[in-house]
């Protein structure tokens, strides 16, 4: 379906440069500032509870939170800097995190339909089916809408300031798994807040037996991607073999546990129990549905991105 949009001006896309700097400013401001709620849950804080340091549940959400301020930063600081001075390299940024953000939204979304019949329990279908509809339109619609706005040829005109510099050279899906192969690292490392939990073909490892599990799964997969970026035939398939096997993995264990077991493994300090993890409404979101919609589609958009590494195989061959 063609979407008919109005003439994109040079003045609207520079102000929506300087909404993504400003929202970039804000997360580097509030990444540093947000540090001092730790203090406020740490002895003589005012709410401290016997428990909270590594390993406790609300020490990991301060952590993760804080994470994401800097994440922000660092992702929409360069675009909007990008936008604003009609780079076409901040386009092709933006077009990688719109993909991102629909890979996301599904694996969230699929979470949370994979979970209905927990959520049944507690939400009607009227409420259900709102909150679907919100993940849909929020998850999906708007960055696909986006999307198609931002590979339109009336925006392609705007953002006419290209350049030789390596943004432009690395094609679109060849950056997009390099991308998500970041986040999975970043995933591997939010592990070590939970006693560095770690799924192993059916069952869950914790502590000093699972360091070393987490620790290659980060080095290879790092080792991995820059073999990716820089179009290294053996990287391809090796990245097939390391999400394949995870996918596995996630599947065999995660699909043996809720996400209440889980917590139950996890042993959080007994504020926590009583208190927080009661009232809290993700405990009916499925791990399975999430962790595995999102490794599915990593590998997926590895394997669309094949024809850039058959390429160079031949170059070899010849």
């Amino acid at each position: 379906m063609k979407i008919h949009l109005r003439p994109y001006s040079e003045l609207f896309t520079k102000i929506l440069g300087i909404i993504l700097l400003i929202i970039g400013l804000l997360g580097f401001f509030y990444g540093p500032y947000d540090i001092c709620c730790f203090y406020l849950f740490s002895s003589g804080g005012p709410f401290y509870y016997e428990g909270f340091q590594i390993g406790s549940l609300w020490f990991a959400y301060l952590t993760i939170q804080n994470a994401a301020y800097y994440v922000v930063a660092f992702l929409l600081l360069p675009i909007g800097v990008g936008t604003f001075k009609l780079q076409n390299w901040a386009r092709k940024l933006s077009l990688n995190l719109l993909y991102m953000w629909i890979i996301l939204g599904i694996s969230i979304m699929s979470s949370f339909i994979f979970a209905l019949p927990e959520f049944f329990k507690t939400l009607n279908l009227t409420l259900a089916t709102v909150i679907l509809l919100v993940m849909a339109l929020f998850g999906i619609v708007i960055p696909a809408v986006l999307i198609k706005i931002y590979k339109s040829n009336k925006v392609k005109t705007v953002f006419k300031n290209k350049s030789e510099n390596w943004i432009e050279r690395i094609p679109q899906t060849i950056l997009l798994v390099c991308s998500l192969n970041i986040i999975f690292i970043l995933i591997l490392h939010a592990s070590t807040l939970f006693l560095y939990i770690f799924p192993l073909f059916g069952k869950f490892i914790f502590q000093r037996e699972s360091v070393i599990y987490v620790t290659m799964a980060v080095f290879i997969l790092a080792i991995l991607t820059y073999g990716f970026w820089k179009k290294y035939f053996l990287a391809f398939y090796g990245l097939i073999l390391y999400y394949g096997l995870m996918l596995i993995s996630v599947i065999m264990t995660f699909s043996q546990y809720s996400l209440l077991d889980v917590i139950g493994l996890l042993n959080f300090p007994s504020y926590e129990q009583n208190y927080i993890i009661p009232v809290s409404s993700f405990l009916n979101f499925n791990l399975t549905a999430l962790f595995g919609s999102f490794l599915v589609l990593t590998l997926l958009s590895i394997i669309y991105s094949r024809k850039y590494f058959h390429n160079t195989s031949l170059k070899v061959h010849k």
